[in-house]
């Protein structure tokens, strides 16, 4: 008996959830579907905040998202939605709590502010795309603390900040570098992301 209780509360959840996220959908039925770019901060690494992205893309379209898409093991996915980039956060945010039990930072970029990303990237051809790395920014961070981190000796590797996005390039690579995510929230006290530019350009190429 009470397993049949847990059960229907579950199921229960589960049609509130869904029927949640589609009514948001319906409310805007009469706007221009766009494609939204995903990235989920700190998942699937060392083992930590464990997503199948396969399962994720089933969840995201019971949920009403259309084309969803996914894009290697590090968090990236692509999908269209009437809603605004703020509901979509919400949505996401919200429905991975509850069916993954995780509380994950969502990132949510249009194709028009991944492209811009790409055309604003300060760095050269010749530098290794696979070193360089651009970074979604939560906020933009605070003069002061922009100009704390510019004057720290950081060797050869560098990076350049334009509006809410971070550029950096490691010619040594990330293993031995002293620049990477965490890095930068605690220098910028902002939350973040990033991904290299193979990955940001591969996502680019699946919104066209």
């Amino acid at each position: 008996m009470i397993s049949d209780l847990i059960f229907l509360a579950k199921c229960y959840s589960h049609f509130k959830e869904v029927n949640m996220i589609n009514e948001n959908c319906k409310k805007h039925n009469h706007n221009k579907m766009a494609k939204h770019i995903i990235f989920l901060r700190g998942v699937n690494v060392s083992g930590k905040n464990s997503i199948k992205m396969q399962d994720l893309k089933l969840f995201l379209t019971d949920a009403g998202f259309d084309g969803v898409m996914s894009y290697i093991q590090s968090g990236n996915i692509v999908l269209s939605s009437p809603l605004s980039k703020k509901e979509v956060k919400s949505a996401i945010h919200q429905l991975i709590q509850e069916k993954l039990g995780l509380d994950i930072e969502v990132f949510v970029v249009t194709g028009e502010e991944l492209n811009q990303a790409l055309l604003n990237n300060p760095f050269q051809a010749e530098h290794e795309p696979n070193r360089l790395f651009i970074t979604f920014l939560s906020d933009r961070p605070s003069t002061d603390l922009i100009n704390k981190l510019q004057e720290k000796d950081h060797g050869r590797e560098e990076f350049q900040l334009i509006n809410n996005m971070l550029y950096f390039y490691l010619p040594e690579g990330m293993a031995k570098s002293k620049m990477n995510n965490n890095y930068f929230e605690k220098a910028l006290k902002i939350k973040a992301t990033g991904r290299n530019l193979n990955t940001v350009q591969k996502l680019a190429s699946l919104i066209r």
